[in-house]
């Protein structure tokens, strides 16, 4: 992860298994910094390689850190280049070794995801198709990885995994998709009447007497 670069909240939240609520919680009482930038009228914060850093050292470390500590271990990892792996606090050292891999094999995931997605016509879609991420990530809401590639027999069981990941990263702004396909509201509806007619049935033919 280059020095320079910097994650969005979702998209740090997705590496640290986080949600963007408690990052932005994390922001907003001072445990860590977040650089900002303005998006339209908007302004997005946005996360570095230290806050990084520190959050997955914090994990580890919760039970035995004071909120000074705390402090002290994040001014200390900020104090890094990224090239540098160890970190001292008082008298004691750290080795980050384990966590800066760990920290480069969610990013490379992250990256990897993006391989899946076709950005090039405004909605992201799922490369080489027309079919909508966020409309397959809905979905998972509702269904199963296996129901949703019954319904779209074009996707791959891989391409619906990864536009589920892709939409944890990147989630859907405005009005969301529905969490069940055409195809099984249709479904839902039909048997919801089938089932109506044979109470009607039952109701025209009165009370059904057990000897």
């Amino acid at each position: 992860m280059p020095a320079a670069h910097a994650l969005t909240l979702t998209e740090a939240g997705y590496v640290l298994n986080r949600s963007a609520t408690a990052l932005n919680k994390a922001v907003d009482t001072g445990v860590i910094r977040a650089r900002q930038r303005k998006v339209g009228s908007a302004v997005q914060r946005l996360l570095g390689p230290a806050e990084m850093r520190f959050l997955l050292v914090a994990d580890g470390l919760d039970k035995d850190l004071t909120p000074a500590g705390r402090r002290r271990l994040y001014d200390a990892i900020r104090q890094l280049s990224f090239d540098a792996h160890r970190v001292s606090l008082g008298e004691i050292e750290l080795d980050l070794g384990k966590i800066d891999a760990d920290l480069e094999t969610r990013l490379q995931r992250l990256e990897a995801l993006k391989e899946w997605v076709d950005l090039e016509r405004g909605e992201p879609l799922i490369k080489a198709t027309r079919v909508p991420v966020h409309m397959v990530a809905a979905l998972a809401r509702g269904q199963t990885v296996a129901e949703i590639v019954e319904d779209f027999p074009s996707l791959s069981r891989e391409q619906v995994e990864a536009a589920i990941e892709y939409a944890k990263a990147y989630p859907k702004r405005g009005r969301p998709y529905p969490s069940r396909s055409l195809k099984r509201s249709l479904a839902d509806l039909a048997e919801l009447g089938a089932f109506d007619e044979v109470h009607e049935a039952a109701d025209v033919a009165g009370p059904r007497i057990i000897p």
